[in-house]
């Protein structure tokens, strides 16, 4: 079996599930790849339930790659 080879992910994630990756960005919220977090507005919500942007944690972790 060969071995599997994974992916990092940096991700600030809101309380609903939403989760935000810098490196993906948001193109619905209007936040392009690359985008950091800590650069985008404190008046930020979450795009899906409105939370404000001091609810989001940050998380990192690794997943496998397709």
């Amino acid at each position: 079996m060969p071995d599997k080879k994974w992916r990092k992910v940096h991700m600030y994630k809101c309380p609903c599930g939403y989760g935000y990756e810098p490196e993906k960005g948001d193109q619905e919220a209007g936040w392009k790849p690359g985008t950091p977090f800590d650069t985008l507005p404190d008046a930020l919500t979450c795009p899906k339930c409105q939370r404000a942007k001091v609810h989001f944690r940050e998380k990192n972790f690794s997943v496998p790659e397709n």
